[in-house]
């Protein structure tokens, strides 16, 4: 079954492939080449944008064969993908998606943002078809192809999380939360103190051998009404606005008006939770790691399902072998950015 609907689906792709104009780009993610093969040319301002600081990276040598991703749009090419094998019944997942694991294919469709993605391990290509990219949400436009990101790195190492992140070459932390704890406000801070660079203000990649460490995917951040009071600087950056899902939202895209105060890796030298008390000073406190994991391994699989396993195994592993902190946050950000810069300087050859 897998394969007889990779072939179908590969033919669907050749189709929308030959009805326009395609593009082709490439990307690297941590030394791995990826060929994105657009067909729509439309597809560069849904897909490119918070990708901008990986393509053509030339820093580290590809390994091995490039993967490829076929990138299409049912509404300019008029092609849709084979229906998915899924039943009714299988469409239990966070946003209605259903998740298929058969042999080399992975399977993914959410039909009520009208996606399908799809990745075959053994060919190394991953497929994604949306009905139309112009209705994506700035959820999906901040992390795009983030499902086939997760699936084709898998091989190597990484994985996505859910996770804020900022530090140095040396080391830096995770700040883990659910919305609202205070994780982007406080990570995004630090373009504008010179203490720390910033990795992820949601969305990062970690591995944990042959050591824990993190790594830029995305360039974007998601704004809050009421973080562009203190994050004015970022507001020249909006690119868009949602009023309708969840809580008002902004897209901002930092790269490459940030890129000096971006770092792309690091070693993961902590993991922190933090927590608004409106302190006139960030205080720090140990934290036992099983309420880290409480937070970082439900809301990392919500964006990801099926992956549910390795998240939470990833979750507990990164718990078990890093130290776990309280950031009790103070109003001025320059004083949270202050805070996590001199944990990482005064542990900085304690910190595992």
């Amino acid at each position: 079954m897998a394969g007889d609907y990779l072939i179908q689906l590969e033919a669907a792709f050749a189709r929308a492939w030959a009805s326009v104009d395609g593009q082709v780009h490439s990307v690297q993610v941590q030394g791995v080449a990826f060929e994105l093969r657009m067909a729509d040319a439309a597809l560069e301002g849904v897909v490119l944008p918070a990708l901008a600081h990986l393509l053509g990276e030339p820093d580290a040598p590809a390994e091995g064969e490039a993967m490829t991703f076929h990138l299409w749009d049912g509404a300019t090419t008029g092609v849709r993908p084979p229906a998915p094998p899924f039943a009714p019944t299988d469409y239990r997942r966070y946003g209605q998606r259903a998740v298929l694991y058969a042999g080399s294919l992975a399977l993914m469709h959410a039909p009520t943002s009208g996606q399908l993605f799809a990745y075959d391990r053994s060919t190394r290509q991953g497929f994604w078809w949306i009905d139309e990219a112009a209705q994506l949400s700035i959820y999906e436009r901040a992390a795009p192809l983030q499902t086939l990101f997760h699936w084709a790195l898998a091989e190597t190492g990484w994985q996505v999380i859910h996770a804020s992140a900022l530090g140095n070459e040396d080391g830096g932390v995770l700040l883990i939360g659910n919305s609202g704890a205070g994780k982007s406000s406080t990570a995004l801070s630090c373009l504008a103190y010179p203490a720390l660079r910033l990795l992820s203000d949601d969305k990062c990649l970690v591995r944990v051998e042959p050591e824990p460490r993190a790594a830029m995917l995305f360039n974007s951040a998601k704004l809050k009404v009421d973080m562009l009071d203190r994050l004015s600087y970022l507001r020249p950056l909006l690119d868009r606005w949602d009023d309708v899902y969840k809580a008002s939202k902004g897209l901002a895209f930092l790269y490459p008006t940030y890129a000096a105060q971006m770092v792309a890796s690091f070693p993961i030298k902590a993991l922190l939770l933090p927590e608004v008390t409106h302190r006139a000073e960030a205080r720090l406190r140990l934290a036992a790691p099983g309420e880290l994991f409480r937070q970082l391994g439900p809301s990392t699989v919500i964006w990801l399902p099926g992956a549910e396993a390795e998240s939470y195994r990833l979750s507990a592993e990164l718990t078990r072998r890093l130290p776990c902190y309280r950031l009790e946050l103070a109003s001025d950000p320059g004083k949270n950015v202050a805070a996590i810069a001199a944990l990482l300087a005064e542990h900085q050859d304690t910190l595992l």
